[in-house]
């Protein structure tokens, strides 16, 4: 007999930058969103018709960090379904700047004045939808940036950290190679077996990456 699934992971490629938009959700129907950046109501709707569909009931937004692109649509879903947004307070800054990005890009922003966030710190460990992640402080791309390692599904949301054969940029104001080259580290230190879905591209895994990534050697 077929063990019943513990997890389903939906991907969703959205806005002109082709964000990957994950939507994490347990055997008791339970999800989390995570770096909704949605460009319009019909990206937004793809989303909404797919939780409806599964009969999924969000719990929390995860936002990896603080840029436009993974971010647009946080306002839709948190007012949606009632519930909080979570990132480190160290991007805050760059939620105040969204309209300047999303002018530039032709995008649709959503402001986020009655969001409910909470804020995490490197090393903590929160629990959704029956998942328990442990939040990874990894700047370098941003001030704020974090990766969510689910240990237990083997899994982690590496946002635009750690992408399948590169990583991400670290010429940006609120970027430091150095922070970058620290946040490196503690993702090679991590077990091979795990999964890594990026803000952007493929999923990968750590160990391969550990073998191909030139910038994990």
């Amino acid at each position: 007999m077929e063990e019943p699934k513990m997890r389903d992971l939906k991907t969703f490629y959205v806005n002109s930058l082709r964000e990957c938009l994950y939507v994490l959700s347990s055997a008791g129907k339970e999800c989390v969103i995570v770096d909704p950046g949605c460009q319009n109501a019909r990206e937004r709707a793809r989303v909404d018709d797919y939780i409806a569909e599964e009969g999924l009931r969000p719990v929390c937004i995860l936002l990896t960090h603080g840029h436009f692109d993974h971010v647009l649509s946080v306002s839709h879903f948190a007012e949606k379904y009632g519930i909080p947004a979570v990132m480190n307070a160290g991007d805050c800054g760059l939620l105040s700047h969204l309209n300047d990005y999303t002018n530039l890009f032709g995008m649709e922003y959503l402001p986020m004045d009655k969001v409910s966030f909470r804020y995490v710190v490197d090393g903590e460990e929160i629990s959704y939808a029956g998942f328990t992640f442990k939040v990874i402080g990894t700047p370098g791309h941003t001030n704020g940036g974090v990766c969510y390692l689910e240990e237990k599904e083997r899994l982690m949301f590496s946002g635009d950290t750690l992408f399948e054969g590169s990583i991400g940029r670290t010429d940006f104001e609120e970027s430091g190679e150095e922070d970058m080259l620290i946040s490196l580290e503690k993702l090679k230190r991590l077990d091979k077996d795990i999964a890594v879905y990026p803000g952007h591209g493929y999923p990968t895994s750590i160990g391969e990456e550990l073998r191909s990534n030139p910038y994990l050697r």
